[in-house]
């Protein structure tokens, strides 16, 4: 009897784990297809097209990376000063923007300013 036990023990537990399911990883697709429910926010040019569109040397992008590299940090600073009012911060990153477009309009030539500017008008 003992023996008849442990034989259904042992069918039972081998039926069992042939029983289990096998799981694969689900494939994900990489190319994915836009819905009809796009925004016009979607459609725009971004900075980095504008930037692509005026053709810039090596010289100028390596100028255009430095410059926004220092820019970037000072306004991680002027961010971060909790001396500052909401105010005085505003006035310190508005004056940052406009020394950030002087030092763009340095950097291009007049043909490039005219595309940029072109851009920006289209796309504020």
């Amino acid at each position: 009897m003992k023996l008849y036990w442990a034989l259904v023990l042992l069918l039972f537990t081998t039926v069992t784990s042939f029983a289990q399911v096998e799981r694969k990883p689900a494939v994900i697709k990489t190319d994915t297809v836009k819905t009809a429910n796009t925004s016009n926010a979607d459609n725009k040019p971004g900075r980095k097209d504008r930037i692509k569109d005026l053709d810039l040397t090596r010289e100028q992008l390596v100028k255009l990376k430095a410059m926004r590299e220092s820019n970037t940090a000072a306004k991680a600073v002027i961010e971060k000063n909790a001396q500052l009012s909401e105010a005085e911060k505003e006035k310190l990153l508005r004056d940052l923007q406009k020394e950030q477009v002087q030092q763009l309009q340095a950097i291009l030539t007049a043909q490039q300013l005219e595309k940029f500017k072109a851009g920006r008008q289209n796309n504020p």
